[in-house]
């Protein structure tokens, strides 16, 4: 059968061979009738070579990102970016007939609440989904401008979560999910990575675990006693698929094939919820789970004052990263400046009395 759907994949795939050639690949849907209408125009198409690239929709294109990216570590954020898009375009358009205009629209509806940087996230996103459909060949028309629907994004040191914030964020956030945001702030390690840690990537007596950082490398991470007593601590899932993952919630409301009281695997959109409570509660404004991340990073630099320390253990691919952290060894460069001002430089120069 030419037409099939691989066991836990939402879309169709195809498969024939014309002319001892095999043809092969993802529908990008999820009904038979479409899929089926899709493999007639591949088989078209590989009949007549000289005929134009099919079109694609823009649920169609998300989902054939989707085959690519499910598997990345950050999945979870790159499903809501997808979402959103499918939402504010319409699934249902061509890629080829959403113009520039479409677009600033579209980015301009998604600032609403939203940092710049957030949304230049979902641009990159869009842009990957649009160059993915591009390179498997398909008609995604005159490909957008991208560079210049990305917003301003001010440079300044990472926030820094301080020690009276961190007492009361914790006093205030809800005990299900406070032992995965005491593990990102303890680890320095993505949310990502935090939330999709498996059992089996976990090996205790060793202290170490295995996570894939952004990019897709699989890296093996040290554990502090810390983080190997926050881990194994944590109870099970309640429901099968989700018994593998180390981070879960207690379900609070009841809904499609959730039920209350129930633990299941933690989510980005399942931790944003008691994140953003526990902070109107404890009165801290202007932080992001992201933000845990990086004041790991600065604490490791105060407490050291190395940069290569922290770029290990944040796993930064590149020292200018880094950099940004630079500014916690701001006392180093005072302490400093005032030695050389010492009246014991040797460019300090002696006022000497002259003699009467």
């Amino acid at each position: 059968m030419s037409i099939y759907k691989p066991k836990g994949k939402p879309h169709y795939h195809y498969d024939f061979q014309l002319n001892h050639r095999r043809y092969h690949g993802s529908t990008g849907c999820t009904t038979k009738r479409q899929a089926e209408e899709f493999e007639r125009r591949e088989r078209h198409k590989a009949a007549l070579p000289q005929l134009q690239r099919s079109p694609i929709t823009v649920d169609q294109a998300g989902g054939l990102y989707q085959e690519h990216a499910e598997h990345l570590p950050s999945w979870p954020t790159i499903k809501y970016m997808i979402a959103a898009l499918i939402e504010g375009l319409g699934g249902g358009r061509l890629l080829s007939e959403i113009s520039q205009r479409d677009l600033q629209i579209f980015v301009a509806q998604r600032r609403d609440g939203r940092s710049n940087a957030t949304i230049n996230r979902e641009i990159e996103n869009a842009r990957a989904i649009w160059r993915h459909a591009d390179d498997t060949e398909y008609d995604v028309g005159t490909m957008p401008k991208w560079g210049k629907l990305f917003l301003k994004v001010p440079a300044k040191p990472p926030r820094e979560l301080d020690m009276t914030e961190e007492k009361k964020l914790f006093l205030a956030i809800r005990n299900d999910v406070s032992d995965a945001v005491d593990f990102i702030l303890k680890s320095g390690w993505r949310r990502g990575e935090v939330l999709g840690l498996r059992w089996t990537d976990v090996n205790l007596p060793r202290k170490q675990a295995v996570t894939r950082i952004k990019g897709g490398d699989f890296v093996v991470r040290p554990l502090t006693d810390t983080l190997v007593g926050i881990i194994a601590r944590q109870p099970q899932a309640t429901d099968d698929e989700g018994k593998e993952f180390v981070f879960t919630y207690v379900c609070q409301k009841s809904r499609g094939d959730r039920r209350a009281g129930k633990r299941y695997p933690l989510t980005p959109t399942s931790l944003r919820k008691p994140f953003e409570k526990a902070k109107a509660d404890a009165g801290i404004d202007n932080l992001r789970v992201h933000d845990l991340r990086h004041t790991r990073g600065t604490r490791i630099i105060r407490a050291t004052g190395s940069l290569a320390a922290a770029k290990e253990a944040l796993k930064h691919k590149r020292i200018e990263t880094t950099l940004r952290y630079a500014h916690v060894l701001d006392d180093d460069v005072r302490n400093a400046l005032d030695a050389s001002e010492s009246r014991h430089s040797p460019d300090q120069k002696k006022n000497r009395k002259r003699k009467a």
